[in-house]
C-alpha cells in the first residue's frame, strides 16, 4: 500500500458520508408519507453540494503524487475542509421530512448557514489550491494566473453574496455561475 492510498482512507469516508447524507435526505423526501412542496432552488443547492463532494474526490486524485500532501498538519487541514464538505451536504436538504416538507421554506430558512459553509469551504479550498499550485502559478503565463484567480474568486464571492442576499433570481443566477465555473474547472480532469 502506498502512502497516498493509506491517507486516502479517511478522506474517502468523509466524502462518502457527505454523498450518503444527501442521498438519504432526498430518499426520505421522495418516500415521505406527507406531501412535499418541492423547490427547484433547494434541489439545485443540494445538487451543488453533491458536485462539491464529488469534485473533492477528483481533486484528491490530483494530489496523489505530491509528497507535501502527506504531512500531518496538511492532513489535518484536509480533514477539516472535508468535514466542512460533510456539513454542507448535511445542510443541503432537510433530515426530517416532517419538519422540512416545504423545500422553498427550508431553503429560505437555511440559506445563510448553507452558503456560509460553502464560502468557508471555498476559502479553505482556495488556500489549499495556492499551496499546491503556488510553484506552478509563479511560472505560469499571466492568463493562467488570471484564470486561477478568477475561478477562486467566483467560487468564494458568489456563496458570500448568496448568504447575504435573499433574491431568488440572484440565487438562480449565482448557482448557474457556480455550476458553470465548476464545469470549466473539472472538465479536463480524469482518473487514469
Amino acid at each position: 500500500m502506498r502512502a497516498f492510498e493509506y491517507a486516502l482512507g479517511l478522506f474517502s469516508v468523509l466524502i462518502g458520508l457527505a454523498i450518503a447524507d444527501i442521498a438519504t435526505s432526498f430518499h426520505r423526501l421522495v418516500r415521505s408519507r406527507h406531501p412535499v412542496t418541492w423547490d427547484p432552488l433547494a434541489l439545485l443547492a443540494a445538487l451543488y453540494a453533491l458536485l462539491t463532494a464529488i469534485g473533492m474526490w477528483f481533486d484528491l486524485w490530483g494530489v496523489r503524487n505530491v509528497t507535501g500532501a502527506r504531512h500531518f498538519f496538511f492532513y489535518l487541514i484536509m480533514v477539516a475542509d472535508l468535514f466542512v464538505v460533510f456539513l454542507i451536504a448535511a445542510a443541503s436538504l432537510p433530515d426530517d421530512p416532517q419538519s422540512g416538507r416545504d423545500l422553498r421554506e427550508f431553503y429560505s430558512w437555511n440559506r445563510h448557514y448553507f452558503w456560509a459553509l460553502i464560502a468557508l469551504f471555498q476559502l479553505g479550498y482556495s488556500l489549499l489550491g495556492l499551496y499546491f499550485a503556488g510553484g506552478v502559478l509563479s511560472r505560469a503565463p499571466p492568463y493562467y494566473r488570471l484564470a486561477f484567480a478568477t475561478q477562486m474568486s467566483i467560487l468564494f464571492l458568489v456563496p458570500v453574496a448568496l448568504a447575504l442576499f435573499k433574491s431568488r433570481a440572484l440565487h438562480y443566477c449565482g448557482l448557474a455561475l457556480l455550476f458553470a465555473t465548476q464545469a470549466w474547472h473539472y472538465a479536463p480532469y480524469s482518473i487514469n
